[in-house]
């Protein structure tokens, strides 16, 4: 299966300086219907880049490091990460934003997580 292009539900409060926040993911959602007082929705599409979809067919592995960094693996080798301060990314390629994004919808959809129980540092179930 290739990876799909995903639906996510992003909220922005009304303050000043707020940070977005990513409250829903799909493979086909609905923009939200009208917008609250105290913030904003917006309904955005994610496809996944050529590089991470060349990754996939090589069999690579998406997970998150226990401190919820984005990372890549092929075999039992770290190829990708999100965060250069991840002390297994030293001969990793840093992501780029647009996939950072894209794996955190995906994994999430995936019901997986830098809390998952199940991942362990470099394995994946």
């Amino acid at each position: 299966m290739t990876l799909p292009t995903l639906s996510v539900v992003i909220y922005t409060p009304a303050k000043l300086g707020a940070t977005s926040r990513l409250v829903d993911v799909g493979e086909s959602l609905d923009a939200p219907a009208g917008q609250p007082s105290h913030g904003s929705y917006q309904l955005k599409r994610l496809s996944p880049s050529m590089r991470l979809l060349t990754w996939q067919r090589e069999g690579a592995r998406f997970d998150c490091s226990r401190s919820g960094g984005i990372r890549v693996w092929t075999g039992g080798q770290l190829i990708a990460a999100e965060h250069a301060s991840d002390p297994w990314s030293a001969s990793a390629a840093p992501l780029a934003p647009e996939d950072i994004a894209y794996l955190e919808a995906y994994l999430l959809l995936q019901n997986r997580g830098w809390n998952d129980p199940a991942t362990v540092e470099g394995l994946s179930p």
